[in-house]
């Protein structure tokens, strides 16, 4: 098998692009290591939702400790830890809350290429908490991206977390989104829609009797909503013309499935962004501290390190 790694850029960003004879993708480090680029090099479809890069003043401030992922940032592969909405901060609860978005997104990574095999690993050390969490990216055939990552706890004391990949998918109306064995979600938050905060997958009940097909991409309803599930299986998209990206996740360690479903209702305030997420996470919560009091955070030990997986196949 043949694969390459190309520096690039993009904007104003130094970036990397590895390619299999299948598939592309392409990682700015400077930003959060965000993934900006999953291309089926077959067909010419782009599975990510694009965005335009941020100036280099706009990237400085995504890495300040106050900077908030809302319309404008919400595009591309990032990935959130110790949690993914705005909480407490249960190590020190008198103190500012933690990060929008966790720790990672919008700042910069350390980076280590193995071009013999078309990889690259970045790395994130952050100031608040004492813990490192890095990202492999390799290919396992030519039509599969894996993100392998590792977490290690730097401190002497225990270290919860909640993780979530934040994949935003570049899908039209007419799309599908593929969970074969999710009959239920749970609904966490939502704008412009009353779904039941336990609702039917696919076909959802909304009062009044209407039913809708959570499933099928849509566009321009005006509503967004935030529901989790809990797959057996492998998850994905299959698109009309037939092309499908595969989602699979190490469920051992990630057993849920956060789905943003989002057609204009966000932000709440205006903005009317379209955009659709498949998010491996490792609970059915947008914030640490609810995963915390539910007991479903993950918790290392001191100087303890865990790893695990995620897997994208484009058929």
């Amino acid at each position: 098998m043949t694969f390459s790694i190309v520096h690039a850029t993009w904007g104003p960003w130094p970036s990397l692009r590895l390619a299999s004879p299948e598939v592309e993708i392409e990682v700015v480090g400077e930003i959060g290591a965000r993934v900006v680029s999953l291309r089926d090099r077959r067909r010419g479809r782009q599975w990510l939702l694009q965005g335009d890069a941020p100036t280099e003043t706009e990237g400085m401030a995504w890495s300040n400790e106050g900077a908030a992922f809302w319309g404008r940032e919400s595009f591309g592969w990032d990935e959130c830890l110790p949690t993914v909405s705005v909480c407490v901060d249960p190590t020190d609860r008198a103190g500012p809350p933690l990060r929008d978005h966790g720790d990672q997104w919008g700042r910069g990574t350390y980076h280590a290429v193995d071009a013999d095999v078309g990889a690259v690993e970045h790395t994130w050390t952050v100031p608040r908490w004492p813990y490192r969490l890095s990202r492999r990216l390799s290919f396992r055939d030519p039509r599969t991206v894996v993100a392998d990552y590792r977490i290690v706890n730097l401190a002497r004391d225990m270290l919860s977390f909640l993780w979530s990949q934040h994949a935003v998918l570049g899908l039209e109306p007419g799309c599908r989104l593929d969970l074969p064995d999710v009959r239920s979600v749970v609904r966490t938050s939502q704008h412009g829609i009353d779904l039941h905060e336990q609702t039917t997958w696919p076909m959802a009940s909304l009062p009044g009797g209407t039913r809708i097909d959570l499933s099928c991409v849509h566009s321009g309803l005006g509503w967004a909503a935030k529901l989790y599930a809990q797959p057996s299986g492998p998850i994905g998209v299959i698109a009309p013309d037939g092309a499908r990206l595969v989602i699979d996740q190490d469920r051992a360690f990630a057993p849920a499935l956060g789905i943003w479903l989002a057609y204009g209702g966000w932000p709440p305030d205006g903005g009317g962004f379209e955009q659709v997420a498949l998010e491996p996470t490792t609970s059915p919560d947008d914030h640490l501290e609810t995963a915390l009091a539910s007991r479903r955070a993950r918790t290392l030990g001191p100087h303890e390190e865990c790893s695990w997986w995620v897997s994208m196949t484009l058929a």
